[in-house]
């Protein structure tokens, strides 16, 4: 991606330049710069000239001049069509509950606009310009996290995130240091806009795909992957604070396991490890023979969880560059075609195994928290402080470690697996995508949860073993760490600490390795 830009032609959209563009919208300050590709131009404007055609033919075509869902045989006049569309938008904004944050909503754009920029859509020019000019300006819809089951696309979020267009329902726009929430009309006036007046087919093609679903799912593959790195780190220092041996991360062991995401992490966790340590040659002659699993088997949990990872990438790069409208306008030979690309099948089972892969990585994650615990197995004072009794030092994080895994658990049910049928059982398969993406959204905070507070039990069992010291690697990162969350020498309110530790995994500066 270029360093300012997101250049979109339909075919080519990176999910990681998606992600990040889309992170600019929590930023006051942020612009979301996007830019349609020429030939993407070209595309757009042929498929809304076959639009023009069908209208003037008056051939039955569904969502152009036809009602929708079951009412798709109930033809409607030409004289109706622009009300036909807005009426689709009115109608299909009944989300509810808690609003979505801004990045997901600005990616639900980006991913749709990606997707226009096909040619299979029918929208004009001046009305992806329309919404491209609002996205600049900072204005993104309140959209309601629910009331999609991923069906025909994800009709009623989009159908909320496009009202806005239409200068009906509220916004949130950058003011002073943070966001206000206003009438879209209001937003739209004071960014220099009028109010978007569709045209045949355009609100449907605006609202008739995969895109919140999708966007849940990215942003969850994002932020999995950027977790993973972190419980390297969080592994290495455990292993380091633990006094356990390095050998369960060498190469030739997990080499014949013949698996790509055990030799990767592995070697993320000898790299942090980084060889030869004053705390490894400390316990050389300890006698302990092998270290409990979540020590000696990080490398092929953390590893399956990498190649899940890896897979959904594939899954998500290729439904990102694809067509989810229904009907698909194919201008080359004059066809339009009804099907079911808009099912979110795809990357709601991307956010379903995503849920189960990072709730694992949770809950190897809380063993090594544990493991840390108990003076049997950490040789350090018990719950890592040294005045037990009359301190508890770690002992409630390791619950709240605890509780946060389990909940964890509960929410990895795949959703994708129910069904239930909408629109008079039209829609009688669905795929439940928004759901599987939300609970992977909490499953991702509460992984974070896990992941900080095992570094901040690891960096106490590193300061404990103090003169001692692990790799430059891990010293760094406990150095940063430090800066904001200093050492437990007595009881103390430990929530602000977990908060803290939680924003470094966030910012990701703990990751910022010294060789």
């Amino acid at each position: 991606m270029n360093s300012k830009k997101l250049v979109l032609d339909g075919f080519s959209l990176d999910p990681l330049d998606a992600y990040r563009m889309a992170r600019r919208a929590l930023d006051p300050k942020g612009r979301l710069e996007i830019e349609i590709h020429p030939e993407a131009w070209q595309r757009i404007e042929t498929a809304a000239r076959m639009v023009e055609g069908i209208v003037a033919k008056g051939k039955a075509v569904y969502g152009i001049n036809t009602g929708f869902g079951k009412f798709a045989e109930v033809a409607i006049s030409s004289d109706n069509l622009v009300e036909l569309q807005e009426n689709l938008i009115r109608s299909h904004a009944v989300g509810t509950d808690e609003a979505l944050p801004r990045d997901i909503v600005a990616l639900t754009w980006i991913l749709r606009l990606n997707t226009l920029c096909r040619g299979n859509s029918g929208v004009r020019r001046s009305s992806v310009e329309h919404a491209l000019r609002a996205l600049d300006a900072g204005i993104l819809a309140i959209v309601p996290s629910r009331g999609s089951v991923g069906a025909s696309g994800d009709l009623a979020p989009s159908a909320h995130a496009t009202l806005a267009l239409l200068g009906e329902g509220e916004a949130t726009r950058p003011h002073s240091q943070g966001f206000e929430r206003v009438d879209a009309g209001l937003a739209l006036r004071d960014a220099g806009l009028e109010p978007l007046k569709l045209a045949p087919k355009e609100g449907l093609s605006f609202i008739n795909g995969t895109q919140l679903t999708t966007a849940l799912a990215l942003k969850g593959w994002a932020e999995g992957r950027a977790l993973l790195d972190h419980a390297n780190l969080a592994c290495a220092m455990s292993v380091e604070g633990l006094r356990g041996s390095h050998r369960f991360a060498l190469d030739p062991i997990l080499r014949v396991r013949n698996h790509p995401g055990a030799v990767a992490c592995g070697e993320a966790i000898r790299a942090w490890l980084g060889g030869e340590t004053e705390i490894l040659k400390s316990h050389e002659n300890c006698g302990r023979v092998q270290d409990p699993y979540s020590i000696r088997c990080a490398p092929q949990v953390h590893g399956a969880i990498h190649d899940e990872l890896v897979r959904a990438e594939e899954v998500i790069g290729r439904e990102i560059n694809s067509s989810t409208d229904n009907p698909l306008l194919f201008p080359e030979d004059g066809s339009s075609l009804s099907g079911g690309n808009f099912h979110a099948i795809y990357t709601a089972r991307v956010s379903d195994s995503l849920a189960s892969a990072l709730t694992t990585l949770s809950v190897i994650s809380e063993r090594r928290i544990a493991l840390a615990m108990a003076k049997e197995s950490s040789q350090l004072p018990a719950f890592l402080t040294r005045n037990g009794g009359l301190n508890s030092g770690f002992m409630m994080a390791q619950v709240t470690a605890a509780a946060l895994a389990s909940e964890a658990k509960a929410l990895s049910f795949p959703a994708s697996v129910d069904s239930i049928p909408t629109s008079g059982d039209r829609e009688d398969h669905v795929s439940m995508g928004p759901a599987a993406g939300l609970k992977l959204m909490q499953i991702l905070r509460n992984v974070s949860g896990v992941i900080a507070v095992e570094i901040m039990t690891a960096a106490q069992a590193l300061s404990l073993l103090h003169p001692l010291k692990s790799s430059p690697s891990i010293q760094s990162a406990l150095a940063t760490f430090r800066a904001k969350v200093p050492f437990l020498e007595r009881d103390r309110f430990l929530g602000p600490d977990i908060e803290a530790a939680k924003s470094l995994i966030a910012e990701g500066v703990l990751l910022h390795r010294k060789e």
